[in-house]
């Protein structure tokens, strides 16, 4: 479904248009600071935190002249934000394998950050861009959310080094200084509740094999396992190395970025 020109002519502030690639998000954004006097604020997952939060408060803030927001369903993910109203760009998104329509509790995740109570919009609204869209939106928005069964757990580094020191001589030397390891033997003793289970460790371990070897404290492996990597992202994976590598040499690593819309 390509992108049609002039879609986004009749936004207003305090809108929100949902999209799923970068892409899509700033060919959205230059379109609507073309046809429209407005400003966009633009948000997604791998933006670090504090440019989230940054681009957050600028959209929040009535007198900032950015207007519109622009963003990926990171939104749904603990950013307090003042939305008038949700405009899904498209109900479908690739998972990097397949494209699916979304579902409905990602529909009604999303869609229910617009009209927030205590915001300048208490009462939200929700729609699509493509009018053939709108039956799925409305059968989501419909459709009862089922209790959640189980909750994945995964510990937090205070954990694992509690646990290193509850386990004593029991831990032998080589996983007191290997993260993969140590999340491993965790794993093997962990007792949970039925409702409850582990987080799958296999992305981690990737990681914790690209470490293997490096003078680095347990609080930086777990920093870089935990990190937002694709593991079936090569060079994701090699700058990770890379950067790891620099940090245990004590050598600053830079990473080579471009500003966008730049050659």
């Amino acid at each position: 479904r390509e992108q049609k020109e002039g879609a986004y002519g009749q936004v207003l502030p305090g809108d929100c248009v949902v999209a799923f690639s970068h892409k899509d998000l700033f060919a959205i954004k230059r379109e609507i600071e073309k046809l429209t006097p407005y400003k966009c604020c633009v948000i997604y997952g791998s933006l670090p935190s504090e440019i989230r939060s940054a681009e957050a408060r600028k959209f929040n803030d009535a007198q900032s002249g950015f207007d519109i927001l622009v963003a990926t369903d990171a939104i749904g993910m603990g950013l307090n934000l003042n939305i008038r109203r949700i405009i899904f760009n498209s109900m479908y998104k690739s998972n990097g394998q397949k494209t699916k329509i979304l579902s409905h509790t990602a529909v009604k995740q999303i869609a229910g950050r617009a009209g927030r109570r205590n915001s300048r919009y208490p009462r939200g609204r929700v729609l699509c861009r493509l009018e053939e869209d709108m039956a799925h939106l409305r059968t989501c928005m419909e459709t009862d959310i089922a209790p959640i069964d189980k909750a994945g757990l995964f510990p937090s580094i205070s954990q694992l080094l509690a646990f290193v020191e509850a386990m004593d001589h029991d831990i032998p030397d080589e996983a007191r200084r290997d993260i993969g390891q140590l999340l491993d033997l965790f794993n093997e003793m962990a007792i949970l509740r039925n409702d409850y289970f582990l987080c799958d460790l296999r992305d981690r371990r990737a990681i914790s094999r690209l470490l293997h070897g490096l003078d680095l404290s347990l609080e930086d492996q777990y920093t870089y396992v935990t990190a937002p990597v694709r593991v079936d992202d090569g060079a994701a994976m090699a700058l990770l190395g890379r950067h790891a590598a620099g940090r245990a040499e004590g050598r600053a690593t830079g990473i080579r970025v471009r500003r966008l819309g730049a050659p």
